[in-house]
């Protein structure tokens, strides 16, 4: 499976990101994680990265381990690969739409960041010139 979809799939579980899901897509949220769940028994790395806490408030440190676990169980099992791969398919259809733009920030990041769509004039990120240095 394509790492940037594992990396989606690790963050949606590892947030548990389900506020403003409908209800088919609480299912398909639901059922992915089942999936995974299920793997996670016979799967230690797996297990351990689904019982581990965020160290951040964000979960990018739990999303980072469930990543790397998902690429190996993935790796090591062709039809769970498979199968997770359509559940993730089948979850993405429900939650986004054809008219949607989504906005993707992964990694360590430091400094602003701006996620936007449709911007009519400019975009400033921190204070006016003449307010950042005393005079």
């Amino acid at each position: 499976m394509d790492d940037p979809i594992l990396t989606a799939i690790a963050v949606t579980l590892a947030t548990r990101a389900v506020e403003g899901l409908t209800d088919a897509g609480r299912e398909a949220l639901a059922s992915l994680m089942r999936l995974v769940r299920g793997k996670a028994t016979d799967h230690r790395a797996l297990r351990a990265s689904l019982a581990a806490e965020p160290a951040s408030a964000e979960g990018d440190d739990r999303a980072a381990g469930l990543r790397r676990a998902l690429v190996d169980a993935a790796a090591r099992d062709p039809g769970f690969d498979q199968e997770l791969c359509r559940r993730w398919e089948t979850f993405h259809q429900t939650t986004v739409r054809s008219d949607a733009v989504t906005n993707t920030v992964s990694g360590h990041v430091t400094g602003p960041v701006v996620q936007a769509c449709d911007i009519s004039g400019g975009v400033h990120v921190g204070l006016p010139p003449q307010q950042r240095f005393p005079q």
